[in-house]
């Protein structure tokens, strides 16, 4: 391969992701489709994301989005909501669940079986740094 081909090369991402690498649970798979439908937004969706920092580790967060998936986001389908990942998040979510529970007026996602060895806290907004929409 030339040079310039092995600099050009873009990998390979999933488009669309199966429930062995990330499931959403009946309760989580609701509340998605809930604010979405708030928001009234056509083709609206939405994104996964993790960042460094804050006090658990690793931050998981979502956001709403209506801009085009890129070519290096993956795509879960679900009833009602479609939710996109880039690939770096990714990484760090493959074979975990991401679920919400509703405690009083603690109400959260919360994502299962993360990416525990880099510090991953497995909560969404626990903190308030992930910002987005988590609640």
């Amino acid at each position: 391969m030339l040079e310039t081909e092995q600099m050009t090369a873009t990998p390979a991402y999933p488009q669309i992701l199966s429930e062995s690498q990330i499931r959403v649970t009946p309760a989580a798979g609701a509340k998605f489709r809930e604010l979405l439908s708030e928001a009234g937004e056509p083709n609206l969706a939405i994104r996964v994301f993790v960042s460094g920092g804050g006090c658990g580790g690793m931050t998981y967060g979502m956001t709403f989005t209506s801009e085009e998936h890129t070519r290096h986001d993956s795509v879960v389908h679900g009833e009602g909501y479609e939710i996109r990942v880039d690939a770096v998040t990714l990484n760090y979510l493959k074979g975990s669940e991401i679920d919400f529970r509703a405690n009083g007026a603690q109400s959260s996602f919360v994502f299962n079986n993360v990416f525990q060895s880099v510090g991953g806290s497995g909560t969404c907004g626990a903190c308030g740094a992930s910002g987005g929409g988590c609640h």
